[in-house]
């Protein structure tokens, strides 16, 4: 009888699972505070307050301030205090320019890398989402999020998904300010379909077009709700 084969090492998938540190749910949670605009724009945000409210010491929430500093959620002002971080015109043009560059770059390599994956990522998240689209800007928006990180995701490039980590926080925060009405919520499904549409018949062209359409879209629909909410802090 002949023994079993031994599989080399590298043929072996592993995979383990580390728990999250409390520094990382701590940044989550605080980050989702933010995003979801109960932390406004401009407010002061408090150490002991934050650690009350999120059951822990006050050293997590430091570090947290650290990691979203760099994000650009909140500002730190020497002498001062920590601050969530104002809508600025520059700011929201300069993400939005940089969300179109990755997340067309993203789209391009994960189409050539793994289309037939893409496309049945995207098409389930488009199914998916149709049933929130009549409900609240907060139903959809958690399917709008996942829709373009399927996309960043798709190539398997670690550094243009730490590149768009850094902002993912600011569009998403955007997204949830401003993305209310039922015809915006309706129009990005609309687009996220075309996308999808485009991709499974082999147009990659049109899906770029697509895809940089809706992202200009977004960045000039956030552009007019700071107009008209005074929240350009520029203006």
């Amino acid at each position: 009888m002949r023994p079993p084969r031994i599989q080399p090492m590298e043929a072996i998938t592993m995979r383990i699972v580390r728990p999250r540190s409390l520094a990382t749910m701590v940044t989550d949670q605080i980050r989702d505070l933010i995003v979801m605009g109960q932390l406004g724009p401009g407010e002061q945000l408090s150490e002991s307050m934050l650690a009350e409210k999120l059951g822990t010491s006050r050293t997590p929430v430091r570090e947290a301030f650290v990691k979203l500093e760099a994000e650009g959620l909140v500002e730190v002002r020497p002498q001062r205090g920590t601050f969530v971080t104002a809508f600025e015109q520059i700011d929201v043009q300069q993400t939005c320019e940089l969300r179109a560059i990755l997340e067309l770059g993203a789209l391009q390599i994960g189409s050539a890398k793994d289309r037939a994956g893409l496309c049945r990522a995207l098409r389930d998240n488009v199914d998916q989402a149709a049933a929130s689209v009549g409900g609240s800007a907060d139903d959809y928006h958690p399917f709008d999020t996942a829709f373009h990180e399927l996309i960043i995701g798709s190539g398997g490039n670690d550094q243009l998904i730490e590149a768009y980590a850094r902002i993912s926080g600011r569009v998403r925060r955007l997204r949830c300010h401003f993305i209310r009405t039922p015809e915006q919520i309706q129009g990005s499904q609309r687009d996220h379909l075309a996308v999808v549409e485009h991709l499974e018949a082999g147009r990659d062209a049109e899906a770029l077009v697509e895809l940089r359409h809706h992202v200009h879209l977004a960045h000039r629909v956030f552009q007019e709700a700071l107009d008209r909410q005074g929240l350009n802090s520029e203006s």
